[in-house]
């Protein structure tokens, strides 16, 4: 019995996936595990960003847990990615030299393009869906694609996300009306930007990412649905909107409180939230659909079909 483990590498949390490997070039996963290790986290808005002594003792420190995990499965397989945040580090080559020491394991840094890919070829192979735009909302990026007859027609990734846009609008706790317009406007621009992304207009939305899913896990228990399992579940784009527009009116604490067990995000939820809600606008999107496969999903599909 083969196993392939996956270390992601994150901006805003390290996440370790194990899968089985099953006849046909299948998998099922066995085992998730996360860690919110803020990766992003005080990297500066300047042309050189830096990851902090913090932000890599406390990535380590998962990566130590999850290697007692992973060694603990026979015939395992390890596979390592990083994203945004040591995309942009200009320390990231001491950075990957701390991770193989202690992992033994080289990582892949993944291009934005790369990310984006990936995103799509997971959730296309779970929801089997042929005509959508995909948002997944990082720490320190999001990546956007537009898919049509099951093709995906463009993909990007815009080099914010939820931790830097917090920190760059200043959104951690009462987001001020004068600094939540700024804030549209900035994202305004950057989806104007991208010509080809209103082929996707009147389009499902379909939304990745840890800010989304606390979205998804509200309107869970809204529905009184078990908690954890929300893949493939729909959601009008006014009832997320309605959820937006409570949280902005809310300061930090109030949404610690709010959230639950989901508190832990209650500093970068607006900077996460907000450019779907502009997407929303811009794109006239009737519809959400949430996902729980992406970027490792799509990265280990493609992995077993090359081999």
């Amino acid at each position: 019995m083969a196993y392939i483990a996956i270390l992601d590498l994150g901006s805003n949390s390290t996440r370790l996936s194990i899968s089985e490997v099953l006849p046909g070039g299948q998998f099922k996963e066995v085992r998730r595990e996360k860690q919110m290790t803020r990766m992003a986290e005080n990297m500066g808005q300047g042309e050189v960003k830096t990851l902090q002594d913090s932000a890599i003792k406390r990535t380590l420190q998962a990566l130590a847990d999850y290697k007692a995990i992973y060694e603990s499965y026979p015939d395992v397989t390890v596979r390592a990615i990083a994203t945004a945040a040591v995309r942009v580090a200009s320390n990231q080559v001491d950075f990957l030299a701390l991770v193989k020491d202690l992992t033994g394991v080289d990582v892949q840094v993944l291009t934005g393009d790369m990310e984006a890919y990936y995103d799509y070829v997971g959730a296309r192979n779970a929801l089997k869906l042929d005509n959508f735009v995909l948002c997944d909302m990082g720490g320190g990026s999001f990546e956007l694609v537009v898919v049509k007859n099951g093709i995906a027609v463009d993909l990007t990734s815009i080099p914010y996300g939820a931790v830097s846009l917090t920190e760059k609008i200043h959104a951690q706790d009462l987001l001020s009306a004068q600094n939540l317009f700024k804030f549209q406007g900035f994202i305004q621009d950057l989806i104007n930007e991208q010509l080809w992304l209103f082929e996707g207009r009147y389009l499902p939305l379909v939304l990745l990412g840890g800010a989304n899913r606390v979205v998804a896990r509200v309107e869970m228990r809204r529905r009184g649905q078990e908690l954890e399992d929300f893949h493939g579940i729909r959601m009008s784009a006014r009832s997320f909107l309605n959820i937006y527009t409570e949280w902005l009116g809310l300061n930090q604490a109030e949404r610690v409180a709010k959230l639950g067990v989901d508190g832990e995000r209650a500093d970068i939820i607006l900077g996460g939230l907000t450019p779907i809600a502009q997407l929303i606008s811009q794109l006239a999107i009737p519809e959400l659909i949430f996902s729980e496969s992406g970027v490792r999903e799509g990265l280990l599909a493609s992995s077993l079909t090359e081999e």
